[in-house]
């Protein structure tokens, strides 16, 4: 219980904010737009879209690692991570097709 304290006590807020920023990232969109706010280049999101979640699981897994587990936590913790940002990304991405209409060929 120790290891787990330590990761909390140490780093809570940066690792919390790195683990949800895809999300956090897409509502922003969603707020922009619904306030009409002029949107950067469609390049520019789409390249954020793509990037934000491997630097935020590169975010979440130093600071877990840095942190003073033991290895098995550790890697649990970068695990753990890694799901939940799938889990994001395929949720956010499943709502961007079905808010587009996408379609894909047969």
């Amino acid at each position: 219980m120790r290891a787990l304290s330590s990761l909390f006590q140490r780093i809570p807020a940066w690792w919390l904010s790195a683990c949800f920023s895809p999300t956090i990232y897409f509502l922003m969109l969603l707020l922009a737009d619904k306030l009409h706010v002029a949107s950067p280049p469609d390049k520019v999101v789409a390249l954020l879209f793509y990037i934000i979640p491997p630097v935020a699981l590169v975010i979440c897994g130093s600071m877990t690692w840095l942190s003073k587990m033991t290895v098995g936590r550790k890697i649990g913790w970068t695990l753990f991570a890694l799901f939940a940002m799938a889990l994001q990304v395929g949720i956010l991405i499943a709502i961007v097709i079905v808010a587009t209409g996408y379609v894909p060929a047969r």
